[in-house]
């Protein structure tokens, strides 16, 4: 996983939970980086993933949960720093399609190891958007967070229903976006 991921995920943590957390949950997983990220590196997967299990014991806080808020957190640091011309963007709805059209591949010219999840887009019948999301990693939740960080950019209140789910044995996460009026 890029680099970039870990360092926005310290970040987090310090900042909405202290430095203290930051020190006990290294203590805790040990990770074999020694928690020292750089943006630009490859970090195995299974380091997250124990970071943020780790953090969810200390917290009591569900790991889906935590995920999410994660990815709130994370929106503003892939935006400002994606690799894609983002200025002609000026809805949800577009910004949405452009992340598997556009963005990824800018991402995946600009770090060709990285490992992007894939997202198909339609429109529902009764005006919902409709987002199939399929990672190995299934970071389902993290998505979820963004999306709803991305609403708030483009201030457009939606709700996200997630009714197929990768966690429960599904082959894809169906995210519906409902925009409020």
């Amino acid at each position: 996983m890029q680099g970039s991921i870990f360092t926005a995920f310290s970040e987090m943590v310090i900042e909405k939970m202290g430095m203290s957390v930051w020190n006990d949950l290294l203590t805790k997983v040990n990770p074999s980086s020694e928690g020292i990220y750089t943006n630009g590196m490859q970090y195995d997967d299974s380091e997250i993933m124990a970071l943020v299990a780790s953090l969810s014991e200390i917290t009591k806080i569900d790991s889906h949960n935590l995920v999410r808020t994660f990815g709130e957190y994370l929106f503003s640091h892939l935006y400002n720093n994606s690799p894609a011309d983002l200025s002609h963007i000026d809805n949800l709805k577009a910004f949405l399609i452009y992340i598997d059209s556009v963005i990824h591949k800018e991402v995946k010219r600009v770090y060709p190891q990285a490992y992007l999840p894939t997202f198909d887009c339609s429109d529902s019948s009764d005006g919902d958007f409709v987002m199939l999301y399929h990672s190995k990693r299934k970071l389902c939740y993290l998505s979820e967070g963004l999306i709803l960080s991305a609403s708030k950019h483009f201030k457009q209140p939606i709700t996200i229903s997630h009714p197929e789910c990768m966690h429960d044995g599904a082959e894809k996460c169906k995210l519906i976006i409902s925009f409020k009026d």
